[in-house]
């Protein structure tokens, strides 16, 4: 055999000594002649320490966008373009679709050339009353000429106010021939084809916002009271994702299902990344307004093998893994309980995922007395 086979043979023989390993734990055990033949494995330890937490309720969310609108026509006309496709992002003001609103545009050029005639008869009405002013002032024109005068003018003063609220009117209608976004976001079905005719007032398009996320949750009756407006949450996207996001309670409803006997809560959830989406399914852990001191450790921690939930600390350089139980969270700390757990007592951050019980390990930075030392030791 050449020294490259042994090399590589010596190597798949480590590889499957410590699978025979691996799956000996699941097993229930494990054989510690075995163990002592792998190397040491590197690892990084992190003393537990004491920290208050927030008790915390896990419940199940459906998320709905920040804003959902089913766009309207304004005015009525033919469907002639469309301008935005479905499930795009469009900007606020950004055109959706076009009405044919040609007989609306030569209405406007009519409306204005009545408006402008009334306005030169309204002006020559103004000069006329002053000109009887004051000949009325000379004793030249009488009282009846004078009240002629002055109907006349207001009369024509009303026409043109009424005339140029009928031409804006025809040149808002004009502009809202062309159907816009009425704020940012993601286009959904659209309603309305090419040629059909539209009426003012008919659905034309689906338009949601998702920059924010709203999340509808149903708290228990037996934690009422124990959430406020601005309480923390996590929500963690379902589907088996490790997406998790911050938000904060908005709303509480005062009055519970008669169904269910849970009362709604709606959470308000940032979505820079659009990560989250208006009816989906997640998780959501909410803190509650109650208080406790616990023994805590990084969420790097916590290992789950063989159906277990457990931390490994480091006795004589040997890997000891103590079965937990975690019971909240605060960023990256989670609280923990178990037998034999005690703060400051050393547990492994970084390469736990590469040992079991009994296997050896090496505490990176640590000088052979420290690797070797008992756990919970100083």
């Amino acid at each position: 055999m050449t020294q490259h086979s042994t090399i590589q043979a010596g190597a798949t023989g480590c590889v499957l000594a410590r699978l025979i390993l691996i799956a000996a734990v699941a097993a229930g055990g494990f054989h510690h002649a075995c163990a002592q033949e792998l190397p040491p494995t590197v690892v990084v330890t992190e003393p537990i320490q004491r920290l208050d937490f927030a008790e915390q309720v896990r419940l199940v969310g459906r998320t709905r966008a920040w804003s959902e609108s089913r766009i309207t026509a304004e005015v009525s006309g033919r469907l002639a373009t469309i301008d935005a496709e479905e499930g795009v992002f469009v900007t606020k003001g950004a055109p959706l679709l076009s009405l044919d609103c040609e007989r609306t545009r030569l209405s406007l050029v009519a409306k204005q050339a009545e408006t402008k005639q009334v306005e030169i008869s309204a002006e020559l009405a103004r000069t006329q009353l002053i000109r009887t002013e004051e000949l009325h002032g000379r004793n030249l024109a009488s009282q009846t000429a004078l009240d002629s005068a002055a109907a006349w003018a207001g009369i024509q003063e009303a026409r043109h106010r009424q005339l140029g609220a009928e031409r804006d009117r025809l040149a808002l209608d004009l502009e809202r021939c062309t159907i816009r976004a009425p704020f940012a976001g993601y286009t959904g079905r659209r309603l309305v084809d090419v040629g059909e005719w539209v009426d003012a007032g008919d659905d034309v398009f689906d338009l949601s916002d998702i920059s924010r996320i709203r999340v509808r949750a149903d708290l228990p009756e037996r934690y009422f009271g124990q959430v406020s407006v601005g309480s923390t949450a996590a929500v963690q996207r379902g589907g088996g994702s490790e997406y998790t996001v911050t938000g904060r309670v908005s709303g509480i409803g005062a009055r519970a299902s008669d169904e269910t006997h849970t009362f709604p809560v709606t959470l308000t959830v940032a979505n820079p990344d659009e990560a989250l989406a208006g009816g989906m399914v997640v998780r959501v852990r909410l803190e509650l307004n109650d208080q406790f001191s616990s023994l805590s450790v990084s969420k790097d921690a916590i290992v789950r093998q063989a159906g277990q939930t457990m931390v490994y600390t480091v006795v004589e350089g040997k890997a000891v893994p103590l079965p937990v139980v975690t019971l909240s969270e605060a960023g990256d700390q989670v609280a923990i309980q178990g037998e034999g757990l005690r703060e400051g007592m050393p547990v492994v951050v970084r390469g736990n995922e590469r040992i079991f019980p009994g296997s050896a390990v090496m505490v990176a930075g640590a000088g052979a007395d420290e690797g070797a030392a008992p756990a919970g030791s100083p």
